[in-house]
């Protein structure tokens, strides 16, 4: 269940589930136990991780300094352990790259 979401996780949840129901992707998966850092979106059993970034055009806590350092270290550690990340900004919500992701969800499992 989805506690804190913002408009674009919602609207990629939506889409999702409009489109690829039979896959299930959990929200704010937590992949490292030591560690607090989660993905937006996961399908734990082919290690595909789905992050929502807004934010582009005006400072936000990802676009910080800080805020990138954070997100450079999560996306290497889930590299390291064996990852996919599909980083996704709000034009790339859409049924095209959903269908990228599910596709590639399908051809790992």
């Amino acid at each position: 269940m989805l506690t804190t979401i913002s408009y674009l996780e919602r609207q990629f949840n939506d889409l999702w589930n409009c489109y690829y129901p039979d896959i299930d992707l959990e929200a704010e998966y937590r992949f490292l136990k030591k560690r607090k850092f989660r993905f937006d979106f996961a399908h734990p059993e082919s290690k595909t991780a789905i992050e929502i970034n807004g934010g582009r055009w005006f400072k936000s806590g990802h676009s910080s300094g800080k805020g990138l350092f954070r997100d450079y270290e999560k996306i290497n550690l889930a590299i390291v352990e064996g990852w996919v990340v599909f980083q996704l900004c709000d034009e790339m919500i859409t049924v095209d790259w959903l269908e990228t992701i599910a596709n590639y969800i399908v051809k790992v499992e």
